[in-house]
């Protein structure tokens, strides 16, 4: 039970929310008699509601601080890793980001050339790794492209005239051809071996492309009991924060994140060690997460990502040396920092 105390005209009113979730139980207690008028009640609902949208955060947030055994004002981090498969090199540095460095979780492109690398370390370290879907309906690069998993001829409107995806997001294709292919990738990973912690999307086309491709991203995690990166940013899809709040809430979402971080080329041109620096030093109670691509800056990465200095070769190698660092384990434990995974959040909310 939830109590506080509301002055209205010199008079104190105790309201006690008696359950903060799908049916709120309200009850006030004038302890003195004062005239209920139309003001007066407006102004309770008001200050109600006001305290319920407050108080339902912060006790999402105590929750899921609880359930992992650590106090409410926990910094909880996830340090996070995409675009595991596509590439040897990238496979490599963000194991290695993994075992010896800060990073602590990951996501595969399951259309990688170099998935069958990463599903086999999956394997063999099943039950500790964090290794989730990096969801992906795009191939950005110039000469290096991959197409669905699922048949070409079931997702025609994903596919260009030679059978490749778009390098953007295809925010006209087709809505059930967008979850032909999302389930294939989620059912290639299982069949693979591959146990994922989580979801997530490439480029963000399932968090910002449309809101129904939102949704679909929403359904599948569900159906598979998997948590799913998801943040408030994607409102924007939606006419208001209510009608996000109720697709998440119908969907059965695990866990929104309170932040969700990752470096823009504007935020890159400044410096990648600065930005990262000063994102650790802000981070605030509750769960964030900070998405990077960690790769070596070698012959193989250089030819990948050729005419693309934007999440390029430089880039990456600059995300796996500053995660990699003294540096950057000092500040998480100057800054009190928890680093946490997917597993330990799905495990901790199934208890």
């Amino acid at each position: 039970m939830v109590l506080f105390d509301i002055e209205y005209n010199f008079k104190l009113i105790k309201v006690y929310l008696l359950d903060i979730k799908d049916s709120i139980m309200l009850k006030y207690n004038l302890l003195e008699s004062t005239q209920k008028n139309h003001l007066f009640s407006k102004t309770i609902f008001l200050t109600i509601c006001l305290f319920i949208m407050c108080s339902t955060k912060i006790s999402s947030q105590e929750t899921l601080a609880h359930k992992l055994g650590y106090d409410k004002d926990v910094k909880l981090l996830i340090i996070h890793a995409d675009d595991l498969g596509f590439a040897h090199t990238e496979n490599v540095a963000s194991i290695k980001a993994i075992e010896e460095g800060s990073v602590n979780s990951a996501s595969i492109i399951m259309q990688g050339p170099w998935v069958h690398e990463i599903a086999s370390y999956a394997k063999k370290n099943d039950g500790k790794h964090d290794l989730g879907l990096h969801l992906a309906i795009t191939s950005e690069w110039r000469n290096f492209k991959w197409g669905p998993v699922a048949s070409k001829d079931k997702v025609p409107t994903l596919v260009n005239e030679h059978g490749y995806f778009y390098d953007t997001c295809p925010n006209d294709a087709s809505v059930s051809e967008v979850e032909i292919e999302l389930r294939a990738q989620i059912e290639l990973a299982l069949a693979m071996g591959i146990k994922p912690t989580h979801l997530d999307s490439h480029m963000g086309c399932l968090l910002w492309g449309t809101l129904e491709f939102f949704e679909v991203y929403l359904k599948l995690a569900n159906e598979y009991g998997l948590p799913c990166f998801v943040d408030r940013s994607s409102v924007s899809l939606f006419p208001n924060e209510n009608a996000f709040d109720k697709m998440v809430k119908d969907n059965e979402v695990m866990v929104v994140l309170d932040k969700g971080f990752t470096i823009s080329p504007q935020e890159y041109s400044k410096g990648s060690e600065q930005y990262y620096t000063d994102i650790l030093k802000s981070i605030q109670p509750g769960l964030t997460q900070i998405l990077i691509h960690t790769a070596y800056d070698n012959e193989e990465m250089q030819a990948i990502t050729v005419d693309h200095s934007d999440w390029g070769a430089t880039w990456r190698q600059g995300d796996y040396d500053f995660f990699t660092s003294d540096a950057c384990k000092k500040l998480i434990e100057k800054e009190n920092i928890v680093l946490v995974t997917w597993r330990e959040i799905t495990q901790a909310l199934k208890k």
